[in-house]
Order: C-alpha cells, then structure tokens, then sequence
C-alpha cells in the first residue's frame, strides 16, 4: 500500500510448513485479502509503531508475537499514544492512527526476545535486537541466504528516531550491527529489496545523521531557540500533514542531535 510509505509499511508473508505475517501495516484491504486466500498460522511485529502493527484485530483468533520490551503497551492504543507522542499529543495520535491506518486494539499473545529464533520450516530467522529506532525494535536474519529483514532501518534518505525513548546514538550502533552481517539481501519495510552495493548504502544512511549535524551548526551560528528550530524544520523539511504530531517529532530529533552535539564539544 502506498508503495511502502508512511504511514503504512511493507509487510512480509512467509510460505512454508507454517504461513507466518510479519507486519500488518500494509493496508487492512490487503491483510483481508490475505486472511482470505492464506491459512496465516501467526503474526510477528518487528516492533510496536502502529504502521507496523494497525491490522493485528484482522488476525486477532491466531497468536501475535511482540517484542518482550513493548509488550506491555502494545495492545493498547492509549498506552502507546503515551509512548509515541506524549500526554500533551496523545488524543492527537489516537485520532491519527485510527484514521490513517485503521489501528484497533488488539492484544498479542506471546512475547519474544534477542534469544528468540523462528522457525518456520525450511525458513528460520534470527531474532536481532535492535534499538534506537523505538526501544523495542527488531530486526530478523536468514543465515543460509544472507538475508536481512531490516524494517525501519530502511536505507531510505530518512533515518528516524523521534520519540523520547528513541536514541540516535543506539540508532547507529544498531546500523553498525546490520552492516557487520554482511547480508547479501536487504528487505526494508518502506523502501523494499535492495541487493547491491550494500555496506555503501548503510554508509550513505549513516551520514544522513551526520549531515543533520552539520545542517543545525549551520542555524545555530547566529543563535536560534528550540522552537525557531523547529519551525525551520531542518530534518522533515515541511509538515506536510498532521502539523502538530510532525513538529512533536521534529523537536525529539533536534534535541537528540543538540545533545550529542553538546557532549563532543561542538555546540
């Protein structure tokens, strides 16, 4: 749906002894189709962000796999408005994922953590911990092809880590440990298969991160206050729908950066 963009994401159907879905963010007119044509044995979410979780309600009667970190609030909609956007924002959420993505609650039925291994068959995928992106992120690794399900490490031109909980500099460990699988295939949640020149395009996602740096010590040399920041908006760029919720996100991001920027001396 929509080519994999936000606010819907790629979503993964695995054919073996077991059917298994990992993501559901893909359109709830797709996941119906699925459900219809498809024996799905069980759901996997990569983590809890609701572009990748909106359709679990179409496959609520199998079991759904959540990462053990966001458990707890991933079957809540107010929980994870908290977690996503703040008390001041969170109705605004509510009201956006419901809308956009045709978010329901629904509660997953069992956890998994970095000791998990999926097997599926023929299939098995390793579970990767992988934070900085949300504090529950996943990634999962198919050894015998060298295949890696990256999800929102997703070698777009936009690395994203806009939540309190979020942290640029686990953000590029994280980048760090992909690259060094040396995978042969990359399935990216919002950008799709990528198969060459893959320890460039980690590099090239890495250094839009340090880029941001350099683009804020550029606005910063005359003096600007956080909110003169923002609404240069010198990471999204514009806001270009749901004003508020972007700017929120914009903030966490520009304070992530200041604060490393901070600490090395350099603002």
């Amino acid at each position: 749906m929509n080519g994999g963009r936000f606010p819907y994401s790629h979503s993964i159907l695995i054919l073996d002894k077991e059917v298994v879905l990992i993501d559901t963010g893909c359109g709830i007119g797709i996941l119906k189709q699925i459900r219809r044509r498809c024996s799905v044995d069980y759901v996997i979410n990569s983590h809890t962000h609701p572009d990748h979780s909106a359709g679990n309600w179409v496959f609520r009667d199998r079991p759904i796999f959540a990462p053990k970190e966001g458990f707890s609030t991933s079957r809540d909609l107010i929980a994870l408005s908290r977690r996503f956007a703040g008390e001041d924002l969170a109705s605004t959420w509510q009201e956006f994922v419901k809308n956009q993505m045709g978010f329901r609650n629904c509660r997953p039925t069992n956890s998994y953590s970095r000791r998990t291994r999926f097997d599926f068959g023929e299939v098995t995928l390793e579970a990767i911990f992988t934070p900085g992106h949300t504090k529950d992120h996943y990634c999962f690794y198919e050894p015998s092809e060298r295949i890696l399900f990256s999800f929102d490490y997703d070698l777009t031109g936009f690395p994203w880590y806009g939540h309190e909980e979020s942290d640029v500099v686990e953000f590029k460990k994280s980048v760090r440990r992909l690259k060094a699988l040396s995978p042969k295939v990359v399935v990216s949640s919002h950008r799709g298969i990528v198969t060459s020149n893959i320890d460039e395009e980690f590099d090239d996602y890495c250094k839009i991160m340090d880029e941001r740096d350099h683009r804020l010590l550029s606005l910063l040399e005359n003096g600007k206050t956080l909110d003169q920041l923002i609404e240069l908006a010198p990471i999204y760029g514009k806001f270009p729908y749901a004003k508020p919720l972007l700017q929120y996100w914009e903030s966490q991001m520009i304070k992530k950066h200041l604060k490393q920027l901070r600490l090395n001396g350099k603002a």
